[in-house]
């Protein structure tokens, strides 16, 4: 969605294919941050390394982050962060300071 509709809109990840064209994500003029998990098998680390990859060569400053032992949708409500549970808190906490940052920043 950022590429094609919001380049300069800040975007968090969860679901969606992540693009991996270095000339599509060179659109983008803000930060991406992308949490996934190292056991999902709609996004494979071999993906996820080239998406990352691809961010890094178009010169888009990235936060993205495999969680280990979880795998799709591994966060699925706030009961979960309320609960303290791991990774999730973990992910909400890198989500909500991304963020952060880029607001603070304008």
């Amino acid at each position: 969605y950022a590429v094609g509709r919001r380049p300069d809109a800040a975007s968090v990840i969860f679901y969606g294919s992540p693009l991996t064209k270095v000339e599509e994500l060179s659109r983008l003029r803000a930060p991406v941050c992308g949490v996934f998990g190292d056991r999902d098998a709609q996004f494979p680390l071999p993906l996820l390394d080239k998406f990352q990859n691809a961010l890094n060569a178009a010169g888009v400053d990235n936060d993205i982050k495999i969680y280990e032992g979880v795998g799709h949708a591994f966060w699925r409500d706030m009961d979960q962060v309320r609960r303290g549970e791991q990774p999730q808190t973990q992910a909400y906490e890198q989500a909500t300071d991304f963020l952060r940052r880029f607001f603070e920043e304008k």
